[in-house]
């Protein structure tokens, strides 16, 4: 199969990586002239849990694409989806379609650019993280999902699960947009970690912090229940543990050590605290949890603990506040205040 990839990053990166070694033709898009340099030079290097050098068929900015694209594969942060799809939409043909492998709501700007019915969605738990020019590290295994918007089982669904495959196992998904809110409700508890310098399974080792996270994640089962999606259990995480009128210390603390055991000594941090202590740039913070607050609010569900998190990463994010578990415990008590307030 033919495969365009826009984003050569962590999850791009890694992505392609697996398809050139099974043959595939992958073509990388990025807009780091460095990461281009270095790929046409010497190829990717992919390290880690896997050891691949791929070279692509091409290396190439948004400017120099030229159709036939193939499966377009979406690998940006959100921050970027339009601005990366935007300039390629055009030059998709009509029996092509496009892959958002992105976190959040991120598809619904693919689906804008490309239109519905050629848009599919990736749910995945594997990571790693940019290294340098030229270098990946693939630093966590973790479930693959594909799916349509509408959850048929298509034969173009069938062929890119089994493309994909390559990668690790993917499942084609009737259910996609299920495991993409489970694995939001994940997320809840990945972005309030990344509010404390410590690895995460050390985070959620300590009981003290267990009731604020599994509020969070509440919170954002709310929400899928307000939108009528479906919420599946993911590599060991179930969200439905979380609902406050079936909670139990023991389901939640399988749920809680399912997330930390996806960690390994290659990668012990989420991206999100990457981006803020390494990278020090802006995280996928208010594409990711502000979109998903902001339609909780459209469908009466309120957020006050996923508010907090977030006001306090975009805070973290212009230099005004480190990392600390007092963090944690100021979340806490703007979920107080907000139950106190009037009304």
């Amino acid at each position: 199969m033919r495969f365009t990839i826009v984003g050569a990053g962590a999850i791009g990166g890694i992505t392609g990586a697996h398809l050139i070694r099974a043959g595939h033709e992958v073509t990388f898009v990025d807009t780091a002239n460095d990461h281009l340099l270095a790929i046409r030079d010497r190829g990717l290097q992919l390290e880690g849990l896997a050891d691949i050098r791929a070279v692509p068929k091409a290396a190439l900015l948004p400017s120099e694409v030229r159709p036939p694209l193939g499966t377009l594969i979406c690998a940006v942060k959100t921050l970027h989806t339009i601005s990366a799809i935007e300039p390629l939409a055009p030059l998709l043909a009509k029996n092509e379609y496009a892959l958002s492998m992105q976190n959040g709501l991120a598809y619904e700007d693919v689906a804008g650019l490309v239109g519905r019915e050629r848009t599919l969605v990736a749910c995945f738990n594997f990571g790693g993280h940019y290294e340098s020019p030229g270098r990946v590290v693939f630093g966590t295994r973790g479930g693959f999902h594909v799916g349509e918007l509408d959850g048929q089982i298509s034969e173009r669904l069938r062929a890119l699960a089994a493309a994909l495959g390559t990668v690790q196992e993917c499942e084609a998904s009737s259910n996609v947009l299920g495991c993409l809110w489970s694995k939001m409700a994940m997320a809840s508890v990945f972005f309030a970690t990344a509010l404390v310098d410590a690895d995460v399974a050390e985070i959620l080792g300590r009981e003290r912090f267990v009731p604020v996270l599994s509020d969070l994640v509440a919170e954002t089962v709310a929400a899928a229940d307000a939108v009528g999606v479906r919420l599946p259990e993911l590599h060991g995480f179930d969200p439905n543990a979380f609902r406050p009128g079936r909670r139990s210390e023991e389901a939640v603390r399988r749920s809680l050590d399912a997330i930390a055991g996806s960690f390994n000594p290659l990668q012990q941090r989420t991206g999100i605290w990457i981006d803020l202590a390494v990278r020090k740039r802006k995280t996928e913070a208010e594409p990711q949890l502000g979109r998903l607050v902001m339609l909780a609010a459209k469908h009466g569900v309120a957020m006050p603990r996923n508010r907090a998190v977030l006001e306090l990463i975009l805070e973290m994010e212009k230099g005004r506040r480190g990392f600390s578990y007092g963090n944690l415990e100021e979340v806490e008590r703007h979920a107080l205040e907000v139950s106190a307030g009037p009304g």
